[in-house]
């Protein structure tokens, strides 16, 4: 062979393609449909577990907003009764009254 055509043949290395034959026994075959599902099964575990721990914070706030709201509610009823208190003391009748000195109870 000449050098041209050695160097010829060199230069195109990259332009010949040789298939490689990669084979797998079954004992191969049923290692990686193991670790496949192994896999995929840590990966469902991830997901739920975050669906879990996501809706236990969310049923964890609902409960707070809950006593929240019922607190509010509860200081709203307060501040009304104590502003009808006052608001009654204030009234013109409350100042027409008389106060008394001294309780009589009789039967």
């Amino acid at each position: 062979m000449s050098y041209y055509a050695q160097n010829r043949l060199m230069r195109n290395q990259n332009l010949v393609r040789t298939q490689a034959n990669v084979q797998a026994g079954p004992i191969s075959v049923s290692f990686m449909l193991v670790a496949l599902v192994a896999i995929l099964s840590l990966l469902y575990l991830n997901q739920v577990t975050k669906a879990t721990s996501l809706n236990y914070r969310l049923s964890s706030l609902q409960s707070k907003r809950t006593e929240l709201q019922a607190q509010k509610e509860q200081l709203q009823i307060d501040a009304a009764r104590l502003s009808s208190i006052a608001a009654a003391k204030t009234s013109e009748v409350a100042q027409a009254y008389t106060p008394t000195n001294s309780v009589n109870y009789s039967r």
